[in-house]
């Protein structure tokens, strides 16, 4: 099901459905929330999960890194791991501080390798075509009703091929798996069971139709919470931007603060 879009609670909940509303507010917002290393609400949580341990992360769906500056403040990294198909997004990873703890892979995960139609908005400003690349999505359906409820404006809408890797299983152990792919979150877990399963990191994938069957390939390690009132609670079927898994012999965790 396709919802309208929000990362924050409170006053800044209110802030961003202006913000979202009109598609020049959305852009320069986006940059100030990079600039001032602003990112979805809930990861607030990690500080206080991990405290001050050394991690490292695979973030699939890494766009232009402001989920990558966000960690960068609030956690003690060795190593982020990019996940990141569009080349535009990879050329501004590439620009980060701290380059030498990020590794950046110019292709998306998926349970087997392949060249994807992908489909994301575009708008005009003068004479300039401007991609928003946060909302691309694998189903140009999902994408209009999404633009939709996001937006005023009617945008244009463009599409191009994306590369998919299956991935491959990485040495360091992964403490952290944020995965943001709009849809495609199912084939990115089924490619990376095996990381998962030797690891058993800490998951946050964004929520999606396909949260079900995420879950059960993950419950015999894991449980499912969502974030409400600066605490964690069990996922049923409230609406909520993002899903934890935590596996199941953490028994200390839900930190309120």
């Amino acid at each position: 099901m396709i919802k309208k879009s929000f990362t924050q609670v409170g006053f800044f909940y209110f802030f961003e459905k202006i913000v979202r509303s009109n598609i020049y507010f959305y852009v320069i917002f986006r940059q100030l929330a990079k600039f001032f290393r602003i990112f979805e609400n809930d990861f607030n949580y990690l500080k206080f999960y991990f405290k001050n341990k050394k991690i490292n992360i695979i973030d699939v769906g890494a766009s232009d890194g402001i989920s990558v500056i966000f960690f960068l403040k609030i956690l003690n990294i060795k190593k982020i791991f990019c996940y990141e198909p569009h080349s535009i997004y990879v050329e501004k990873l590439k620009q980060l501080k701290n380059l030498k703890k990020i590794k950046i892979f110019n292709y998306g995960l998926s349970n087997k390798s392949l060249k994807k139609k992908v489909f994301y908005p575009v708008f005009k400003f003068f004479f300039f075509k401007i991609p928003l690349l946060s909302y691309t999505f694998y189903s140009k359906k999902n994408l209009q009703n999404q633009l939709r409820l996001d937006f005023k404006q009617k945008l244009q809408i463009e599409n191009s091929n994306i590369n998919l890797k299956k991935f491959k299983l990485l040495n360091q152990k992964i403490d952290f798996i944020k995965i943001d792919t709009n849809g495609h979150e199912l084939s990115v877990i089924k490619t990376l069971l095996s990381q998962i399963n030797r690891d058993k990191p800490l998951i946050i994938i964004e929520n999606n139709n396909d949260q079900n069957k995420i879950f059960n390939l993950l419950k015999k390690n894991y449980n499912k919470y969502f974030y409400m009132n600066k605490i964690l609670k069990i996922h049923k079927k409230e609406e909520c931007v993002n899903l934890f898994y935590i596996r199941k012999s953490v028994k200390k965790f839900n930190i309120k603060y």
